[in-house]
């Protein structure tokens, strides 16, 4: 595989169709709970891919896609993203999916750009998980910047792991830390804490 297989919403869109439920990226170019969005998108996509040789003629994924699409459902599955004071995602803030059987052995790295780009490394380099807490510990210490004109502001981050049990994820802003989905509600005191929460 090439270094990093880079794919656009359209192309990912064809990718989560043929992946099955194995997959549930955010798209920022398509309005995913729109069907007369998501189908074009999933079309266009799929001649994108066939015109790149990322697909045959009747849809099956070649080479790097194919890949791609076989460590999709390897999970658990790690996510950092931003969000606004209303709890909706903002693209302009980083994106990253992680994808492998613990957070130890990470196989695959995603990074959504807020154009749509998805850069998908298989095998990154080790401390994938490690790297997003350091993000969360970032956001715990210092907060975000003011956003500039008409970006939204963003005002926390989520940090996620898909488990067997089901997902959990923490919501982390300047100098607090809570549950933002699992099985319990609360806060902690450091999000050393609530990452052990999230792999305990």
């Amino acid at each position: 595989m090439t270094e990093t297989l880079m794919l656009t919403d359209d192309e990912a869109a064809a990718i989560a169709l043929v992946a099955g439920g194995a997959w549930s990226a955010l798209l920022p170019t398509v309005d995913e709970d729109d069907e007369d969005s998501v189908v074009p998108a999933i079309i266009r996509g799929r001649r994108s891919m066939v015109v790149r040789g990322l697909a045959s003629e009747d849809g099956l994924l070649v080479g790097d896609a194919a890949q791609v699409v076989g460590r999709l459902g390897g999970g658990p599955r790690a996510m950092f993203l931003v969000v606004d004071a209303g709890g909706s995602w903002v693209t302009a803030g980083p994106t990253i999916y992680l994808y492998g059987p613990t957070t130890e052995n990470i196989e695959m790295s995603q990074l959504v750009s807020p154009a749509g780009v998805h850069a998908f490394r298989i095998d990154p380099p080790a401390r994938q998980w490690w790297a997003l807490t350091q993000l969360a510990e970032a956001v715990f210490n210092d907060g975000f910047t003011t956003a500039d004109g008409d970006e939204r502001q963003s005002a926390a981050a989520w940090l996620g792991l898909t488990r067997e049990d089901g997902t959990r994820a923490i919501q982390v802003a300047k100098g607090s830390v809570s549950v933002a989905q699992g099985p319990v509600t609360g806060t902690f005191a450091s999000v050393a804490a609530a990452v052990a929460w999230l792999a305990g």
